[in-house]
């Protein structure tokens, strides 16, 4: 249990993790879930998997909507009810959530590319101790700048990062994420 569990009854756990129950027994939901983008509310029958936490909190379940189906992730205060259905779902044997969330940086489950940062001497000292991506790999250059590479998806969600970085950080690779930092890169005193 979560530490905010402690001293309560199952009822009041139940209440407060309403997805808890239907991930760990396999069970059909209904979510309302409110779409940032689009500025609407939408009712999601979906197959929950488990959660990301990080920056934004998420679940990960498949979504069965027609036309949108597939694994997705919705964030967490976005999903204002959830209500169990009497349906029961086989977990996909070719979905692993490590995997999946492997794919994305972020919110933004896009296809995978090659990611390429390239952070000055004086953020490399800070650079080095965080996690960007569970699979990077880190380069120590002989100018003391710090090259970091992985592979995700979240064009849009990385950029956001990499602005807190200001102009401590360089994107290599790839291009498109390149041109939409730029000439967006802030001069900050301090480092994240």
């Amino acid at each position: 249990f979560h530490p905010r569990t402690l001293g309560k009854s199952p009822d009041q756990v139940k209440a407060e993790f309403p997805l808890t129950e239907p991930i760990m027994g396999f069970q059909v939901v209904t979510i309302k879930y409110f779409t940032r983008y689009k500025d609407r509310i939408s009712q999601r029958k979906v197959h929950p998997y488990g959660f990301l936490y990080g920056h934004r909190h998420y679940l990960v379940a498949k979504n069965l909507r027609p036309g949108d189906e597939g694994f997705r992730m919705f964030s967490l205060p976005n999903i204002s009810k959830v209500e169990m259905t009497d349906e029961y779902y086989v977990l996909d044997e070719n979905f692993n959530l490590e995997d999946f969330a492997k794919k994305s940086f972020g919110l933004y489950h896009e296809d995978p590319f090659d990611v390429v940062w390239k952070f000055s001497p004086r953020a490399a000292k800070d650079a080095k101790d965080f996690v960007f991506h569970p699979d990077q790999k880190i380069q120590h250059d002989k100018d003391g700048s710090l090259i970091v590479r992985f592979r995700a998806g979240g064009t849009l969600e990385m950029c956001w990062y990499l602005f807190s970085w200001g102009q401590d950080v360089e994107v290599l690779e790839p291009k498109h994420l390149a041109d939409m930092l730029a000439d967006h890169r802030p001069r900050w005193e301090g480092l994240p």
